[in-house]
């Protein structure tokens, strides 16, 4: 074991120094901690935001009340290519992003002038590593650039956390090299026997945000007929927070508030309130309909998890998309809503459009809803839009309908779908919310959202069987989430859009 240097002072200035040799950031411990293995909140990390210049290759149109322009799309030099870099939508004031579109409408042009994204060495996007969003997007000539502060490159080599700074007047597009990106893909070599020049740093203790609440009323009765409580429904999502976390990560969650148990009163809550403690995420997002930003909690831990759980939420609903690419969400998901129609109808028109995925090499999974219903998640190629995810989802429908439509409807109206499933994917939009894996639901008996592996998804499957009681219980004995795999599957829109165009 090699120790480190490391420095007791001078934190905020030692950060400084690190952001400007263009390091991700600096590690600090709590200085009477002992050195053990594992995770443990006596070490804490410290990230650098980086600057940028880029080129506007083009913008998306503005939604609800914004005016003007919706984001910017970016791109940077590799290898003497301009290259895409996603797109940057925060920053701008009213009058900065009106005088953006003057400047760019002179000078739109029909497709792209950059490529698509280039990836990271040793690392595979989710699908196809050059889709551009061209549906929503004007492309305008590679004249202007602009400054972005960003937290790091995605895998899939694109910018997170981007922030519009200004305009560079001084600086033409071919000066845009793309800079700190790739990383090495062999280790040092030493030389003879001689240790390798040491790199890595220490910072100086710092103290310690203590991640602690006081669980309110965990004797207060939630579910009246079975007399489960407040505590027992916060102790399950402690249980089952490794299974339920992965899902929640990064992403904006909806709360439903129950503070008096499932037969009290509700209330949605998606602004997080100001006496939310420090160390909770929260992530502002533009609201067209409060025309202003709304603060979303993010459940990245257990801690987080745990505090949502003690406002009374009893379901926590999650956006398909993760904070750092709001527009491009990880899933299409199709909803089966039976309604009034039997649930051996939900079964059967599941099992069709597995079918159907299987045919055309699209990977699918499934998940109860934790009420009467079904979840189905198709997994994205990189960079995919909510309106390419819903456009893919109409399509499956209607391709399903015609061998279902005596039993399944798209219509949207209740009154009109008679007793029919309704095949729903108009969920796929942005700020659109479906139930997490593993949510409790409000409902007798504390039934909850549960992953499923296909060959249990036939007539003897009974939604109402997985519980707060047994959930952990299963999931311990299944050893694998069967639907966890949504997040590595990587599917090609061109086969199968090939494989819809051969079933059409």
């Amino acid at each position: 074991m090699r120790t480190l240097d490391h420095i007791e002072r001078e934190g905020e200035r030692f950060l400084t120094q690190v952001a400007a040799m263009g390091l991700e950031g600096i590690i600090g411990k709590r200085a009477d901690a002992r050195y053990r293995g594992g995770r443990s909140d006596a070490w804490l990390k410290f990230k650098t935001d980086r600057t940028g210049d880029f080129v506007i290759v083009g913008y998306t149109a503005p939604k609800g009340g914004r005016a003007h322009i919706g984001a910017l799309q970016l791109a940077d030099m590799v290898n003497g290519s301009l290259v895409y870099a996603g797109r940057v939508g925060t920053g701008f004031s009213d009058a900065q992003l009106g005088e953006l579109k003057a400047m760019l409408d002179p000078i739109a042009r029909r497709e792209p002038a950059c490529d698509g994204v280039v990836v990271s060495p040793g690392v595979a996007a989710r699908g196809s590593a050059t889709i551009l969003d061209t549906a929503s997007t004007t492309w305008v000539e590679p004249q202007l650039v602009c400054e972005v502060r960003f937290r790091e490159w995605t895998p899939d080599g694109v910018l997170r956390h981007p922030t519009y700074l200004r305009l560079r007047d001084d600086k033409q597009a071919r000066d845009c090299e793309r800079q700190q990106w790739s990383a090495p893909t062999e280790s040092p070599v030493e030389a003879d026997n001689e240790a390798p020049a040491e790199t890595s740093v220490m910072a100086p203790p710092v103290p310690q945000t203590e991640r602690t609440f006081v669980i309110s009323n965990p004797r207060k009765i939630y579910w009246p007929e079975e007399r489960y409580t407040k505590g027992d429904m916060i102790e399950y999502y402690r249980a089952i927070a490794p299974w339920m976390l992965p899902y929640l990560r990064d992403r904006p969650v909806v709360l439903t508030r129950f503070p008096d148990g499932i037969d009290g009163k509700s209330f949605y809550q998606k602004d997080a309130p100001d006496f939310a403690p420090t160390w909770m995420r929260t992530v502002p997002i533009w609201s067209e309909d409060t025309q202003r930003d709304i603060r979303y909690f993010v459940c990245d831990d257990v801690e987080s998890l745990l505090y949502v759980a003690n406002m009374g939420s009893i379901p926590i609903h999650m956006w398909a998309s993760r904070v750092q690419s709001l527009e491009q969400p990880d899933w299409c998901v199709i909803d089966l809503d039976p309604k009034d129609a039997p649930f051996s109808d939900v079964i059967r028109t599941a099992r069709a459009l597995h079918a159907l995925c299987e045919s055309i090499g699209l990977p699918n999974f499934v998940k109860t809803t934790g009420k009467t219903g079904l979840h189905i998640l198709l997994p994205l190629p990189a960079l995919s839009t909510y309106a390419q995810s819903r456009t893919l989802g109409e399509l499956l429908a209607r391709v399903v309908l015609r061998e279902l439509d005596a039993i399944a409807t798209i219509t949207r109206h209740v009154t009109k779908r008679g007793a029919k499933v309704y095949f729903d994917y108009l969920q796929n939009r942005h700020g659109q919310t479906i139930v997490a894996p593993f949510s409790v639901r409000p409902l007798p008996g504390a039934t909850v959202s549960m992953p499923l592996r296909w060959d249990e998804v036939d007539d003897s499957l009974d939604p109402k069987a997985f519980t707060i009681r047994n959930a952990v219980e299963r999931m311990e004995r299944l050893g694998r989430d069967p639907v966890r795999a949504v997040f590595e599957a990587a599917p090609s829109f061109h086969l199968v859009l090939q494989g819809l165009a051969a079933q059409l």
